[in-house]
């Protein structure tokens, strides 16, 4: 209770009211491109958006993707202990598994895990990450039951400008960044690197992660272009919680350490896009995409424990690999409608060498149609189809209608849509050495939702309701055997998951802007009647940024996350205790414009300033207070 009424009074010095100087401008609705495949203002689609952008990255000082995803709402964000660990999404109650991630357009989800891991991402030359939830399966195929999240790079614009940023903290925690990017006659170019290290808080608990990111692109006549993106990102991390282990499950709260368990992992993602518009009223895009991993795990054997099931070495290499291709054709009727065709082949391969070695491919033909029509400025509607057939599980349908409708002498949207989504099972689903089925099909969903936003006092207050009803059907689970490895994978039960999203934003004076979402989520197996896994009912973020003068800019932002369900197996369960976990900081100018330098800014972050003893993933203990600080110097 302390620590809670010690987080409001912060909040409260942090926000406290007075006349302040005059600040830029309030930021208008967004451009996205993920919930249609055409550039659409957000208050004209019928889905729930979100978009995180370059300058929140600057603002809140942001290290990672997974820090500047966990203040979206429907948004749960998960890693397993400190800086460079495993860390998987969910949305609105669907799991990592159902929920689809991509870098300019290209899957970078593991077709042997059926994850993206978030900890293989570098914060590198992001211009925006757009957030879709709801069932986006007519577009994007399988595993977007829960929504889409689209990682953005950055075009180079201008003049030439670079960047270089350095930072240190606790933890023997060292950031280091830099980019440069402009335009030069038809050319465009950008490119940015950085490096993020740590110790963490036990032995073996360090993580080295680099990343490398360039985006050159061309301009063409008839209204055409050609870009190229690459992005690389090396990871090494130490893995100090014990897997195997004497004592029974649960993991225990405080871990035992596990003193020579290590991991890499190296991830190509490679776009290459040429776009045209020869006419009004036709446009064309291909896009070729690549994804490549290769991730080594060692579990040498713990010199003080014995070997409980033999072997106990575990060194495994896993090696995956996505092609795919992509020929979208919009054709537009004046303003009032736009007609999409999408053509798209993918195959996927998986290699994996060690005490459990198997390999794996598939290919996938899909094709969709999407229809969208505005009229009098008011209403917009979209419907679309698409039929998706895989050579290892066969053909999938799925379906999708969306509706906004603006009142704008209100201030008022009023939206919703509806769709069906499917989740194909995994390289490890169908082939894992006895854990896998080679006969399971993929899990389906239908899901809805209905929302009204709501601008009030000239647009300063920005307020959002909406209710969501996710069913899901013929999922993939764990069924408990004799022999090792003791589960197996098989289609069984059925889920659902409901519940609502408010969010909220208000510019109380010119320079103090204060926000707030809440989501609330009531999920169950309908198996078992319990909980899903790992998902809370309630997530609250709270955020204030004040400009107090030109030079100083200062954030606070406090998120809460209710208890969640663990299941142990047969029928045993336990909990993950809830948290408050309150982040601050800022960004000081200590000059600008002096010879070739444009500015020079000093910056720290702050996280968990209450210093919660927490874990997002039971058995995995969060950092404690860890503070980063640094300077910025643009040219």
């Amino acid at each position: 209770m302390r620590r809670f009424v010690l987080v409001l009074l912060l909040l409260a010095l942090l926000g406290s009211p007075q006349r302040l100087a005059a600040q830029e401008p309030r930021k208008l609705d967004p451009v996205v491109v993920t919930a249609t495949k055409t550039e659409t203002p957000a208050a004209e689609l019928g889905a729930s958006v979100s978009v995180v952008t370059e300058d929140d990255f600057k603002t809140y000082h942001y290290e990672t993707v997974e820090d500047a995803l966990r203040t979206v709402p429907g948004v749960e964000i998960r890693r397993s202990g400190s800086l460079g660990k495993t860390t998987s999404v969910s949305i609105r109650g669907a799991n990592a598994n159902q929920v689809q991630v991509l870098v300019d357009g290209v899957r970078v989800k593991s077709p042997t895990s059926g994850q993206a891991d978030l900890s293989d991402m570098s914060p590198d030359l992001i211009e925006r990450i757009e957030v879709i939830r709801g069932p986006q399966s007519t577009l994007y195929g399988a595993d977007a039951i829960g929504g889409v999240i689209n990682i953005i790079t950055k075009k180079g614009k201008g003049p030439i400008s670079a960047s270089v940023e350095l930072g240190a903290g606790n933890y023997d925690t060292y950031s280091t960044r830099g980019g440069v990017s402009g335009s030069y006659s038809l050319f465009d170019y950008a490119l940015g690197a950085s490096h993020l290290e740590s110790n963490g808080q036990f032995r073996n608990d360090d993580s080295d992660k680099n990343g490398f990111s360039a985006r050159i692109g061309l301009s063409l006549p008839w209204d055409s272009s050609l870009a190229f993106s690459f992005r690389w990102n090396r990871t090494e991390t130490g893995l100090p919680v014990k897997f195997i282990s004497t004592s029974p499950p649960p993991l225990p709260i405080v871990p035992i350490i596990d003193v020579n368990n290590r991991q890499t992992s190296e991830t190509y993602v490679m776009a290459l896009s040429g776009k045209t518009r020869p006419v009004s009223w036709w446009e064309s895009e291909l896009r070729l995409g690549r994804y490549q991993n290769f991730q080594e795990f060692i579990d040498l054997p713990d010199p003080a424990e014995t070997c409980p099931f033999p072997p106990c070495e575990f060194p495994s290499r896993f090696s995956v690999e996505r092609r795919e291709v992509e020929w979208l054709n919009h054709f537009h009727i004046g303003r009032w409608s736009t007609s999409s065709v999408g053509l798209e082949y993918r195959d996927e391969k998986g290699e994996v060498q060690g005490s459990t070695p198997f390999d794996a491919t598939s290919d996938t033909k899909s094709a969709f149609f999407q229809q969208q029509l505005r009229f009098f400025e008011r209403l917009f509607m979209s419907a679309g189809f698409r039929v998706e057939d895989n050579s290892v599980f066969g053909t999938n349908w799925t379906e999708r209608g969306s509706l906004a409708y603006l009142i704008r002498e209100w201030g008022t949207r009023i939206h919703g849509g509806a769709g069906s989504g499917f989740r194909a099972p995994t390289f490890n689903d169908l082939f894992f050495p006895g854990f896998s089925d080679p006969n399971l099909q993929p899990e389906k969903s239908f899901s809805w939702d209905v929302g009204v936003d709501q601008k009030l006092w000239k647009d300063r207050i920005r307020l959002g309701l909406t209710y969501f009803h996710n069913d899901f059907t013929n999922l993939i689970s764990f069924e408990f055997i004799s022999t090792p490895p003791f589960v197996r994978g098989v289609n069984i039960g059925k889920a659902r998951a409901e519940g609502i999203e408010f969010v909220s934003e208000v510019d109380l004076l010119d320079t103090l802007t204060a926000s707030l979402n809440y989501t609330y989520t009531e999920s169950e197996n309908l198996q078992t009647h319990r909980l899903l896994s790992r998902e809370p009912r309630d997530r609250l973020n709270i955020g204030l940024t004040w400009r107090p003068m030109p030079r100083l800019e200062l954030f606070s932002q406090l998120q809460w996350t209710s208890k969640q369900f663990e299941p142990i197996g047969g029928g045993a369960y336990v909990w993950n205790s809830g948290y408050t976990v309150l982040n601050a900081g800022g960004t000081y100018r200590l000059f600008q414009r002096h010879a070739f330098v444009q500015s020079v800014d000093l910056w720290a972050r702050i996280q968990n300033l209450t210093n919660e003893d927490y874990a997002e993933v039971r058995g995995f203990p969060a950092l404690g207070i860890n503070a980063l600080a640094g300077l910025r110097m643009t040219f």
